[in-house]
């Protein structure tokens, strides 16, 4: 059963409505509270944003009885930058509620860069993830980007290290990726290398392959994103009885209308689904959103509505509704 519950949370985990985009390049998203994603895009930053954000999501298993998890996930977050100095915090203290039993969780983030010139840029940041039954995660890592003509070229490295009380051991993740951008356009795409695990975590190695872009048109706004993994499960094939291999597949896409010159209304769709060897080891969700928003010159706020189903292979299937609210000051 603690498997089970372990399985159902990490799933949920992953459905953040707060949005999260670029990993090359950095955000030009017209909210100005877009966070970016790795330390290559922060390095080239010129934000300055605090925001705040509350998110709720109760879903329930199509079981007789059935199971109900919730998650309520308070939040704060933002950006800054000077001349030669940017940097983007992020933390959330989310709360998982099954059936009366709670179990909480931590995750920070900090990301910082330095501009050595018009064309070069550096970047270190630290991720911090704790739940109470699962595993502890942190992330140091390492990057930057260079400008050649019109084109930026960027990488990095990062070390991912995993805890349980039982288990310890980590692996390192190698990025290198590629963009274009201007004011209303960006497109960007890369690979990653994920090596195997050390010590007593048994991750196999994988390849990822990812893609995003944001265009802007008149009064709409498009963005989208792709990510696909693939490789081994584990490192050590012989541990596995039903096959080593892994992949998984991400993809989100959303257009923001304008409604007048302060409103918008966003509708969209993520999508993700992992594929691993053993029974009930291979899960997708869905994810159908409305956000609605009013936007000033220095002020952002966002409710968003939200349907998310959970499929687990012949398992069981979890559904249920969701809303956020999302408040940004740009200075």
């Amino acid at each position: 059963m603690k498997s089970k519950k372990i399985l159902c949370l990490s799933a949920l985990s992953l459905i953040n409505t707060n949005v999260s985009a670029n990993f090359i390049l950095p955000e030009i998203s017209r909210d100005g509270k877009t966070l970016n994603t790795s330390v290559i895009a922060v390095s080239q930053e010129k934000r300055n944003f605090a925001a705040a954000k509350y998110e709720y999501l109760s879903v329930e298993s199509d079981t007789t009885p059935a199971v109900e998890i919730k998650q309520s996930s308070p939040g704060i977050f933002g950006g800054f930058s000077t001349n030669s100095l940017s940097g983007q915090l992020n933390m959330e203290i989310p709360t998982y509620d099954m059936e009366g039993a709670k179990n909480h969780a931590t995750n920070f983030s900090f990301l910082g860069g330095y501009q050595v010139n018009k064309k070069l840029t550096l970047g270190l940041g630290y991720t911090k993830s704790e739940l109470d039954i699962s595993t502890d995660e942190s992330v140091i890592a390492a990057g930057g980007s260079l400008k050649v003509n019109d084109k930026v070229l960027g990488g990095s490295v990062e070390y991912v290290e995993n805890k349980t009380s039982a288990t310890k051991g980590g692996f390192f993740v190698l990025s290198a990726g590629f963009g274009q951008q201007d004011a209303k356009n960006s497109v960007e795409a890369g690979v990653q290398l994920m090596t195997e695990g050390s010590d007593d975590l048994t991750t196999g190695k994988r390849f990822t392959l990812f893609s995003s872009m944001t265009k802007v048109v008149n009064g709409i706004e498009i963005d989208g994103s792709f990510t696909y993994e693939f490789g081994n499960y584990l490192k050590d094939e012989g541990n596995s009885l039903d096959g080593n291999n892994y992949n998984a597949l991400y993809f989100e896409f959303d257009a923001e209308f304008l409604v007048g010159s302060n409103f918008y209304i966003t509708p969209g769709i993520n999508y993700s689904a992992e594929n691993a060897p053993g029974v009930s080891s291979d899960t997708s969700d869905v994810r159908i959103k409305t956000d609605f928003g009013y936007r000033t010159k220095r002020l952002d706020a966002t409710i968003g509505a939200s349907y998310i189903f959970v499929g687990e292979e012949n398992d069981i299937d979890y559904d249920g509704l969701g809303w956020s609210l999302n408040v940004g000051y740009l200075f």
